[in-house]
């Protein structure tokens, strides 16, 4: 609640330990604003991880895994 896609995103990003930071994209100061924000929004629960990562799996994973 209470987080843009962007955010949610990027928290998500964010939850793994190899991650240090990310490098989103802003058009205005605003959209920075917004995504630094990410950082300080609390962890995740592991049900919301769970979940989050069975979407990836399914329906994103063999889009974009390979470019990494």
């Amino acid at each position: 609640d209470g987080m843009s896609m962007a955010q949610f995103a990027l928290r998500w990003i964010l939850m793994f330990d190899a991650v240090t930071c990310v490098i989103p994209g802003a058009k205005r100061p605003s959209q920075a604003e917004d995504n630094a924000l990410a950082a300080d929004a609390p962890p995740f629960d592991k049900q919301t991880m769970a979940r989050v990562n069975e979407i990836y799996e399914r329906l994103i994973r063999d889009q974009v895994h390979h470019y990494w």
